[in-house]
């Protein structure tokens, strides 16, 4: 196959993703830069509860991407006045989805007290979720116009929305945590309503979009009598739990096995550890926000080309995502590995040097397992995606639950807390799992293309 246009097609929708998804990470980003920078205790409690919080998140991100297979398709079929109705029935989905998450994680917050985490530690965690928690609705909504303008090929809005999200993130996190312009010096809490403020912007942003862009105007008329559909709310659901599901359960296996971190071990600290953990997840979020900008292009070309019953054009997408992903994973592997043992002062500050030995000597030895993943987590990455553009989730979650639920954990675990390595030992529970999903959404994504395109 001649994959140069795909190439180009897949660049010019992913690099506005990339640049979105590489701003949602610096956000997050920036709450562990500038708290570290403020004290490690603070670091460590938001890393903790950035553990919950981002699983919650996956659950509302994943529940929305039920309708990139349903408008994906309706666009390349120009049926605009459904795409309105999707539109509509996705958005109240995706905020009945959030109002559950939002309850089912002040529960969580209700148990904080109870599952062990360090006494010390416990006031920051419990001040930055329940200040979050709300966010969880707002991003819901978010990720539903987010899917609705990438699917009508502009990603350069969510960019657009996003860069300025984060710029309004990093301001306030330099004001509230530190105490800058007349303002009281927050910390933790500072960094949480920043993050809060940010996203509440960003769907104001992108209302405004909707009612003033001119090349929206079709679907704002549109829009005043298109209805909620019963039967697209119930196709939304089929869909959306079991990538909500495969997605928390695989996220499971980075952050959730990261709460017994908190319990400290016999040859670590829980302090260090939970910041060696928090530093490794930003720099392998890095890396993946390349991968998912990449992999959100493919499931938006595949969801064109299935409308059209296109499957030498899906294979084509998919099979030159993959390339893309390899050769940029290839390329930042090589840069974390060359700076390896500069990086964790990007992180953390040095006014304990004891401890800030700790963390480094940890995350370099992290680097290794990190690099190991890439393959693995660059082809799951690319036809998951693939899969989820043509409709097919169901199988998804089955393997996710085998590669992550049923062998990442496990290995994280033993080699973690049962052989007392820590954080290197959770490490090095991660390429297993990844690179046998990789391996196992490739053969369903041939299996799919070869059966489909048999029976025309």
């Amino acid at each position: 196959m001649i994959y140069f246009a795909e190439y180009k097609n897949i660049i010019k929708l992913g690099l506005p993703i990339t640049i979105a998804q590489v701003g949602l990470t610096l956000q997050g980003m920036a709450d562990t830069l500038m708290l570290g920078q403020y004290n490690a205790s603070d670091l460590a409690a938001a890393g903790f509860a950035n553990s919950l919080l981002i699983m919650a998140q996956l659950l509302g991100m994943g529940f929305s991407m039920s309708s990139v297979p349903v408008i994906g398709k309706l666009y390349s079929q120009r049926r605009y006045a459904k795409i309105v109705s999707e539109l509509k029935t996705s958005l109240f989905a995706d905020i009945m989805q959030g109002v559950l998450v939002c309850l089912l994680m002040y529960m969580c917050y209700a148990l904080l007290p109870f599952i062990g985490v360090q006494s010390e530690l416990l006031p920051q965690i419990k001040h930055y979720i329940f200040i979050l928690i709300p966010s969880l609705l707002v991003m819901n909504f978010c990720y539903g116009m987010k899917n609705f303008y990438d699917c009508l090929t502009d990603t350069r809005i969510t960019m657009w929305i996003v860069l300025t999200g984060n710029i309004w993130n990093i301001i306030w996190n330099w004001v509230l945590i530190f105490g800058r312009l007349g303002f009281p010096e927050m910390g933790i809490v500072g960094a949480a309503w920043a993050t809060l403020t940010s996203r509440i912007l960003m769907a104001m942003l992108y209302i405004l979009f909707f009612v003033n862009n001119k090349k929206y105007a079709l679907y704002r008329r549109l829009w005043a009598d298109s209805l909620i559909s019963k039967s697209s709310l119930m196709n939304l659901n089929k869909l959306g739990w079991p990538i909500a599901f495969q997605l928390s359960i695989e996220l499971a296996a980075f952050s959730g096995i990261a709460l017994t971190l908190g319990w400290g071990g016999d040859s670590w600290d829980a302090t260090s550890a939970l910041v060696a953990h928090q530093v490794g997840c930003q720099i392998a979020s890095f890396v993946y926000m390349f991968y998912i900008g990449i992999g959100s292009a493919v499931a938006i070309r595949v969801s064109h080309y299935f409308g059209l019953q296109g499957w030498n054009g899906i294979q084509k997408s998919a099979h030159a995502g993959y390339h893309l992903i390899f050769l940029i994973g290839l390329l930042a592997t090589l840069l974390v590995f060359v700076f390896r043992n500069s990086i964790t002062a990007f992180f953390v500050s040095n006014d304990n040097p004891q401890l800030f030995t700790r963390i480094s000597s940890t995350v370099v030895s992290m680097i290794v397992p990190l690099i190991f993943y890439q393959v693995g987590d660059g082809m799951q990455t690319c036809y998951v995606n693939a899969l989820r553009g043509m409709g097919d989730v169901k199988k998804l979650l089955k393997y996710s639950i085998i590669c992550y639920a049923l062998i990442t954990i496990p290995c994280s675990y033993l080699f973690g807390i049962t052989l007392d390595f820590g954080a290197v030992g959770i490490w090095w529970g991660f390429p297993i799992g990844l690179t046998i999903a990789g391996i196992l959404y490739f053969r369903r994504f041939l299996y799919i293309v070869k059966e489909k395109s048999v029976d025309l």
